[in-house]
C-alpha cells in the first residue's frame, strides 16, 4: 500500500503580526514507525489533531496535539500489541534562520521540520510520538515472551524445556559435588 503525502503547513500564509494567534483542527497522516527492524503503523492513520500557533516576531510557537494507536509486533512474543498514546507537542519554528554552522544546538530540532516556509506536520507527529514510545513494545506489561529452547508461547502454554546449563559454573558444580 503506497505511503500518503505527509501533512504540510504553509507557514507564509499566516499573518506576521507579532503576538498573533491562530489555532485550527486539521486530519494529520502519521506515518509508520520503523524500530528494532520491525515497523510499527498508526491505526487509523490519519487522526485529527489540534495546531495552535503564535507569530513571535521572529518565527511561530507552534503546538501540536493529537491522540493516536501504534500496532506492531510484541518485542517478547512476537503477538500483536497496541500502545495508546497522548501527543501535545510544541516547538519554535524561525522565520529567518542563522547558517548551518552558527546554528544553536536547540535550533537544530526545528530545522529538519521545516524547509522554505513549509513545516512537514506528518515528520513532526511521529518523532513526537516515538519520543512517547516505552523501551519495549509489549502486547502487556506481564507478557512472559517465547520459550528460549522450543519457540512456544509461554503466555498460552507452559512447556517442559529445562534453562540451560550455563558452562561457566562447572567448576563450581564440580566442588560442591
Amino acid at each position: 500500500m503506497p505511503e500518503q503525502p505527509a501533512t504540510t503547513l504553509d507557514l507564509t500564509q499566516f499573518s506576521r503580526e507579532p503576538g498573533e494567534s491562530r489555532t485550527m483542527e486539521i486530519d494529520l497522516y502519521l506515518p509508520p514507525i520503523h524500530l528494532a527492524g520491525q515497523d510499527y503503523g498508526f491505526v487509523p492513520d490519519t487522526v485529527p489533531a489540534r495546531i495552535a500557533l503564535i507569530f513571535t516576531g521572529s518565527g511561530f510557537n507552534i503546538e501540536m496535539k493529537f491522540s493516536a494507536s501504534l500496532e506492531g509486533e510484541c518485542w517478547r512474543c512476537l503477538e500483536p500489541a497496541r500502545i495508546d498514546l497522548d501527543v501535545d507537542v510544541q516547538d519554535f519554528f524561525e522565520i529567518e534562520r542563522p547558517p548551518v554552522g552558527e546554528m544553536a544546538e536547540e535550533d537544530e530540532a526545528s530545522f529538519w521540520y521545516e524547509e522554505d516556509g513549509t513545516l512537514n506536520l506528518s515528520a513532526w507527529a511521529r518523532d513526537a510520538a516515538a519520543e512517547q514510545l516505552p523501551s519495549k513494545i509489549l502486547c502487556d506489561p506481564e507478557c512472559r515472551g517465547l520459550c528460549p529452547q522450543c519457540g512456544v508461547n509461554l503466555n498460552v502454554v507452559t512447556c517442559g524445556c529445562e534453562p540451560p546449563a550455563d558452562s561457566r559454573w562447572d567448576k563450581l558444580r564440580e566442588l560442591l559435588d
